[in-house]
C-alpha cells in the first residue's frame, strides 16, 4: 500500500508540476494577456488545455513509476 500511495502522490505532484511549467516556462504555450494575475492564471490554466494534459501525464507517469522500478530492482539485486 506504501508503494501505491508513494506512486499517486509523486504522480499528482509532477502532473501538478509540468503542467506549471507548461504554462508560464515555455515561451511558444504562453499567452499574451494582460489582466490581473487570477485571470491570467485561469486563463494560462485553459489555454492548451489537451496538449499540456498529455505532456504532463507522461511526466506524471513517468515520475509515478519510479518507485515501483526502484522497489523492483532492489528486490532483484537481493536474490
Amino acid at each position: 500500500m506504501k508503494k501505491a500511495g508513494l506512486s499517486v502522490t509523486l504522480f499528482v505532484f509532477a502532473f501538478i508540476a509540468s503542467y506549471l511549467f507548461c504554462c508560464y516556462l515555455i515561451p511558444g504555450w504562453r499567452i499574451k494577456l494582460y489582466a490581473d494575475p487570477l485571470t491570467y492564471f485561469f486563463a494560462s490554466v485553459k489555454h492548451m488545455v489537451f496538449l499540456k494534459s498529455l505532456v504532463s501525464l507522461v511526466a506524471g507517469a513517468v515520475t509515478g513509476a519510479l518507485p515501483i522500478v526502484i522497489c523492483k530492482l532492489a528486490v532483484q539485486e537481493n536474490r
